[in-house]
């Protein structure tokens, strides 16, 4: 028989254990729910509670006299479901445990919501200030100096429109949507401009967005810092591929086949820059899966939706909320620009930003 001390010390330590044990297993779960959480919501817990606060306003409901309403909770929960998941509103109805309607409901008043607030997390550089702090995103990608965003476009699909269906076929033997849009050094997307039609090439698109208003009548990329070489002044500008026009504020690479040392460098200096914008699509359609294929038919809700996805990827990224990326590829268009007095302003820029790398 082991003395009575003994055995109340053998019993602390079993108790000692056991509450060892009920600790672990709390913080087991504790860990499960996180991971469930970004699995399922693509965000981990404390970036989905600052997006309640922030749209709480918009998913919450009242109850009635005949029923409790879903707390805003739940309602977000269900509506970044299905944005990270796509497929149907029966799937996310059958994954989250709730009737079809209560998600589409979820979904149209989380969507709305984001985009409601899309000129909070979706913003041009204007001042000279907002230019520097882009510039600055770049400084550590690319030799070039003053590049202010990377510009592309990538396309989403969708179920044939009931109007102008033909107009959204694309090459790719599927109707979609063309998506352009501008990012920082961040990744982070600084202007988009969603629900063009699939069949469009970029340049055209460029063309009918407002962005390319605002540059040609210089309300962007004018109030930015100047860079000097030698003499002349170089203006902020973005980048991108050969799809687009060159003008003083959009460079694009020479072509491909150059055998020009000096080309051949800048082509390689501003390829580095433009890469983010690919990137930032990538985690963009890998992260929120509903991009893989929209079912709607209305164009205006296809844009909604895209440009809500946008402002759930700067949230995410500003919240420090990073995603690994799927790898992924875009074709790149090849196209020519016809404004011969844009060209020869672009091409002096570009030459002389050549010499100077």
């Amino acid at each position: 028989m082991l003395p009575r001390n003994v055995l109340i010390a053998l019993l602390c330590c079993l108790l000692a254990m056991q509450n060892l044990i009920v600790a672990s297993q709390q913080l087991l779960l504790v860990l499960l729910g996180r991971i469930r959480l970004l699995r399922h919501l693509r965000m981990g817990r404390d970036s989905f509670d600052n997006l309640l606060t922030l749209l709480r306003g918009y998913v919450q409901r009242e109850n009635t006299r005949f029923r409790d309403c879903i707390p805003p909770e739940k309602v977000l929960a269900i509506g970044l479901y299905r944005i990270a998941h796509g497929g149907s509103h029966d799937n996310t109805a059958l994954a989250m445990n709730v009737g079809k309607t209560t998600v589409h409901e979820a979904f149209r008043d989380v969507v709305n919501a984001l985009y409601d607030i899309r000129n909070d997390f979706i913003k041009l550089p204007v001042t000279v200030d907002e230019t520097a702090a882009s510039i600055g995103t770049f400084e550590h990608l690319s030799m070039l100096p003053n590049i202010a965003g990377a510009i592309d476009g990538s396309h989403i699909k969708i179920r044939a429109p009931r109007e102008s269906a033909v107009d959204y076929f694309s090459r790719y033997q599927q109707h979609d949507v063309v998506v352009q849009a501008v990012v920082n050094g961040r990744k982070l997307f600084i202007d988009v401009a969603a629900g063009f039609p699939g069949s469009l090439h970029d340049a055209r698109v460029l063309r009918n967005s407002s962005i390319y208003q605002k540059a040609e009548n210089g309300d962007i990329l004018t109030a930015g810092p100047m860079y000097l070489i030698g003499a002349d002044e170089i203006q902020p500008y973005l980048v991108g591929d050969s799809a687009y026009p060159l003008s003083p504020w959009l460079q694009k690479p020479y072509p491909e086949g150059t055998r020009d040392p000096g080309e051949i460098r800048f082509n390689k200096e501003l390829s580095s820059a433009r890469v983010v914008v690919e990137c930032a699509f990538g985690i963009l359609k890998s992260r929120w899966r509903i991009l893989d294929a929209i079912e709607e038919r209305n164009i205006a809700a296809v844009s909604k939706i895209i440009v809500a996805c946008a402002v759930l990827h700067n949230f995410c990224i500003l919240a420090g909320d990073e995603w690994d990326e799927d790898d992924f590829n875009d074709d790149d268009d090849n196209g020519s620009n016809n404004n011969d007095d844009v060209l020869r302003d672009g091409d002096d820029i570009r030459e002389l930003l050549k010499n100077n790398l």
